[in-house]
């Protein structure tokens, strides 16, 4: 485990805005989560529904996840075998998930998930073996 991660929990949070007769306009800036901003920005649609993505945790990067449309639900496994679950359905919510966590993220019918990471696309920085994270878990490496 890379010595400059931190153990933070998942947490849902409100993006500021505001809403008017012409539409609602909602943001995130926030650099105590990411003090170097936004590093890279993905989006997941036409996921079938009940089918999930993620499956994976990340040695180093921090994400926000955001649902534009549809409603996803994370369930989120910390390192120390902390379970969180949320639901996104409004795109004024969001969730921060920090390092060293496991992450599947299902979806509804024409649902739409943004992710915001702190760090630039590196294949190095994945943990795509539960078993091998079970590990992490227990202490084994």
């Amino acid at each position: 485990m890379p010595e400059s991660v931190t153990a933070k929990s998942p947490y849902l949070f409100t993006l500021p805005g505001n809403s008017k007769e012409t539409g609602s306009l909602s943001f995130w800036e926030n650099l105590d989560l990411f003090p170097e901003g936004i590093q890279r920005c993905f989006w997941i649609y036409g996921v079938q529904e009940g089918e999930s993505r993620g499956n994976h945790a990340h040695w180093q990067e921090s994400q926000v996840i955001v649902a534009v449309a549809g409603k996803i639900f994370l369930d989120i496994q910390s390192v120390q075998g902390e379970v969180f679950k949320f639901e996104l359905s409004s795109p004024e919510q969001a969730v921060y998930i920090p390092p060293l966590h496991w992450l599947v993220a299902r979806f509804t019918s024409n649902s739409v998930l943004l992710g915001m990471s702190d760090q630039a696309f590196s294949e190095d920085d994945y943990i795509r073996d539960l078993d091998y994270f079970g590990k992490l878990q227990k202490g084994d490496k």
